[in-house]
């Protein structure tokens, strides 16, 4: 069983699940919690729970099920769902669970601009400090151009941003207004906001 889940990210986000055993339900304080938190509605709330459930029956997948699930299902660098990862464990307790799960997929999927925005800087920024640095930026472009076919990359993209070391240092000189070396959350929102490259693959409007 495989479902596709489009965010509107740099890059589609997929959630691999395998069949697996009976299904639970949310008690009705949980409905009404996710229902806060999340723009879903009870249904798709429930029918989400059941499949998270049925192959996690724990309550919670590891850091390693999530990478090697991801890896064998889509391929690239493990490095891109580490990354994806890292996103997704709010609590950082090494597990994603169902909440952590479900809030993620409401902004990939339900989110306005500035929501989808603010999840992607959390996404390249790996070691959570608050600042995207160049390393942290290239190391993803690498694992994420990984993925991609060579000929879709020079279709796609300008001779000047068709590998990751050019990519990587396009989007520093546009954003990095103070020239520290790393981007801040308010210059990478603005960064994008004013790229319609970027803000055409996110799939969002200013």
């Amino acid at each position: 069983y495989q479902r596709r889940v489009h965010g509107g990210h740099f890059l589609s986000v997929y959630f691999f699940f395998a069949m697996g055993n009976g299904p639970a339900r949310l008690s009705k304080s949980a409905l009404d919690e996710f229902q806060k938190t999340t723009k879903f509605t009870r249904d798709e709330l429930e029918e989400w729970y059941t499949i998270f459930h049925e192959n996690y029956p724990t309550g919670s997948m590891s850091r390693e099920q999530f990478v090697a699930e991801n890896s064998a299902a889509h391929g690239g660098d493990a490095t891109l769902w580490d990354y994806l990862f890292l996103t997704l464990d709010a609590d950082k307790d090494g597990m994603i669970n169902f909440k952590e799960f479900i809030e993620s997929m409401s902004v990939g999927t339900r989110g306005d601009a500035s929501d989808k925005l603010r999840w992607t800087f959390k996404f390249y920024d790996r070691d959570k400090n608050g600042f995207i640095e160049y390393d942290e930026m290239m190391e993803l472009f690498q694992a994420i151009f990984k993925l991609v076919e060579a000929v879709d990359v020079q279709r796609e993209l300008p001779v000047d941003q068709n590998t990751p070391q050019k990519r990587c240092a396009s989007v520093f000189e546009k954003m990095d207004a103070d020239g520290d070396g790393r981007l801040s959350i308010q210059e990478f929102i603005d960064g994008c906001r004013k790229d319609p490259t970027i803000m055409q693959v996110m799939d969002l409007k200013r």
